[in-house]
């Protein structure tokens, strides 16, 4: 079941065509002790860093936002794929004894077969895409912002993501089944190509889809915020300088940096996704690879990684976060100020001034 839970998905055999050479390498106990230093890192990293990061937006007033309502749900749900990582990758896996009945089936299905590691990572793939979605509404449909991110809408979304993530992750539950002979293993695919469009869904939907909505949005987002500086500094040009117009500037140059810090978790998140996804696909397409050969597994650490490096992006792209992060710790009493202008209603308000 190892290889399943690397890839999303189980088979039973190491390909036929891989090199003996390959194996070798996937298997040796010099490379395996660096994997398992890497998923170690993983952890925490991971565990402390979006810890940190939910502690941050839950406890700092002037860091509490309709936004950092999804990065709390974010970090949550990417704590959780490192805590899993610890059964899922770094203890030692024995062959468990076929447990045929009620239990056996559904603990085969939810939690041997992968399932639930990566539904959680999924939900964290969703939770992204809604963040950056959340931002694109806020300042490209400003009018729109406050009537579709009220509270009730909210918690459906971030419910959406849960449910969307299990739909999507389905096959790995649906293609796992106990027996009384073999244990919980892989059923298979009927013929070749029912796995070649297995591949091309779970490429489509588990990367290209979320990757290319969250990079239009932002590339929209980040138009129409150079666009309302633009507007605003003319303005000011024309009419002089007020306070009211330094208020909205400061406003839309704190939204272009928690913009740039959303870019970098897409463009962090594409580079940790696309091997391993595109190595599935090629996989699924027929081509022949190893399952157990050093290059997947690199992919798989990438993947499971982006997990851990959003909290690291936050701190280092983001003054206000930093700044939340000294108040929090340091018991500083900040303003109520509200930092990269994402309060509650606060974002449309000041582009929408920004428009009139």
């Amino acid at each position: 079941m190892d290889q399943f839970k690397s890839l999303g998905t189980t088979q039973p055999t190491i390909t036929k065509g891989a090199s003996n050479d390959e194996v070798a390498m996937g298997d040796s106990d010099g490379f395996t002790k660096f994997i398992l230093a890497l998923y170690c890192m993983i952890c925490v990293i991971g565990i402390t860093g979006n810890l940190l990061v939910a502690i941050v937006l839950l406890r700092v007033p002037s860091m509490r936002s309709n936004t950092s309502d999804f990065l709390v749900h974010l970090s949550i749900v990417d704590l959780m794929v490192c805590v899993l990582v610890i059964p899922t990758f770094l203890l030692p896996r024995t062959q468990s004894a076929p447990n045929p009945g009620f239990f056996g089936e559904f603990w085969c299905r939810f939690y041997t077969s992968g399932f639930l590691f990566w539904v959680f990572t999924m939900t964290s793939v969703l939770g992204l895409t809604t963040v950056n979605l959340e931002r694109y509404v806020a300042i490209v449909y400003p009018h729109k912002y406050k009537t579709l991110f009220i509270k009730r809408n909210k918690h459906i979304m971030i419910a959406a993501s849960w449910i969307f993530a299990a739909v999507l992750r389905s096959p790995s539950f649906l293609k796992n089944e106990e027996d009384k002979v073999l244990g919980c293993h892989f059923i298979g695919w009927p013929n070749k190509g029912a796995q070649a469009a297995f591949g091309l869904y779970s490429f489509t939907f588990n990367f290209f889809a979320p990757f290319s909505v969250m990079l239009i949005a932002q590339l929209k987002v980040i138009l129409a915020l150079k666009r309302q500086v633009k507007m605003l500094t003319a303005r000011t040009v024309s009419l002089g300088v007020n306070p009211s117009d330094l208020r909205k500037m400061w406003q839309l140059r704190a939204s272009q940096t928690l913009v740039k810090t959303l870019l970098a978790c897409i463009i962090t998140f594409g580079v940790c996704w696309i091997p391993n996804q595109c190595w599935f696909l090629i996989f699924n397409f027929g081509v022949p690879l190893n399952l157990h050969g050093a290059f997947r597994r690199i992919t798989v650490i990438l993947a499971v990684g982006n997990s851990c490096v959003n909290p690291v992006i936050y701190t280092m792209t983001n003054k206000p976060f930093r700044k939340g992060i000294r108040e929090l710790f340091c018991k500083q009493r900040g303003s109520n100020q509200v930092v990269d202008g994402v309060a509650s209603g606060t974002m449309s308000q000041t582009v929408s001034n920004a428009q009139n």
